[in-house]
């Protein structure tokens, strides 16, 4: 039996630190090597303001993914659907300017869609049932609410955290499980600056770290040692901490290209990355 090639992909900034783009172009290149190569992305999430189109399209026909998720699945070799290459993503809102941040709170999200992927699909809407106000788009997300989706409604932190925990890494696994039988490299790409999106990736070929104008990979054993050594109780540790621990085996600088020609140029200079290994 073929062993799979696993990547990760994660980002040194909180936002547009150009992981996708990256999963993208890694995806194309190993596909031209005749590799079958998935991206899977266990936790994906938009706001409703931002990249609204995404939003709009998922929604209006009952279904909730975001941008990252679809541009996975075009580059990807598979068949499968948005909400199997990211089984949870929230639809986020943002809070009035006024309102300050408390960490005791519920965050600042409409709904979580949670797939799990068993012998018959089954999916949950989680609902943020405390928003102080209306989001706007009430009756495009009540789409989501099918007769065989389950709706569970949070109003406390507490509420939601039983629910993640009773849930959440059964839908990455089952995902994850899915997407490994039916390919020979998984792409694995992080959330915000992130180190490790779910806590089941081991066995990796490479790590590649992003920020615009350059790109590192990291050994992949060296790199998860780092992350057990600086991790602590709250697991969703940041690149940064981790890769300050040690130092990349290869960086390449990437200039700023125009949108039609990132991917391709990317492309290129990923070649030499996969020769490391």
């Amino acid at each position: 039996m073929k062993a799979l090639r696993r990547f990760l992909i994660v980002g040194l900034k909180e936002l547009d630190a150009g992981k996708t783009t990256i999963a993208r172009a890694l995806l194309l290149c190993l596909r031209e090597r005749g590799v079958k190569a998935c991206g899977f992305k266990p936790k994906a999430g938009n706001t409703l303001w931002y990249d609204y189109d995404i939003v709009y399209e998922a929604l209006s026909h009952g279904r909730l993914y975001g941008k990252d998720s679809k541009l996975l699945r075009e580059a990807s070799s598979t068949d499968l659907p948005e909400e199997l290459i990211s089984p949870i993503h929230r639809l986020w809102t943002l809070p009035p300017h006024y309102l300050k941040q408390d960490l005791t709170a519920l965050p600042y999200f409409i709904v979580d869609r949670v797939t799990l992927w068993g012998e018959k699909p089954k999916e949950m809407v989680v609902v943020n049932d405390t928003l102080p106000f209306r989001h706007g788009k009430e009756m495009l997300v009540a789409k989501l609410y099918k007769p065989e989706t389950e709706v569970i409604h949070v109003r406390t932190l507490r509420e939601l955290n039983d629910i993640v925990e009773m849930y959440y890494d059964e839908a990455i696994e089952l995902a994850h499980r899915r997407i490994a039988a039916e390919h020979d490299a998984l792409i694995y790409e992080s959330y915000a600056d992130i180190a490790l999106p779910w806590r089941g990736i081991k066995d990796l070929d490479m790590v590649l770290v992003v920020h615009p104008g350059y790109i590192q990979a990291y050994d992949p054993d060296r790199y998860l040692l780092a992350l057990d050594l600086s991790t602590n109780l709250l697991w969703e540790e940041r690149t940064e901490k981790v890769v300050n621990l040690m130092k990349p085996i290869k960086t390449v600088r990437v200039p700023p290209y125009k949108s039609g020609d990132i991917v391709k140029e990317i492309k290129k200079k990923l070649n030499s990355f996969l020769e490391i290994r």
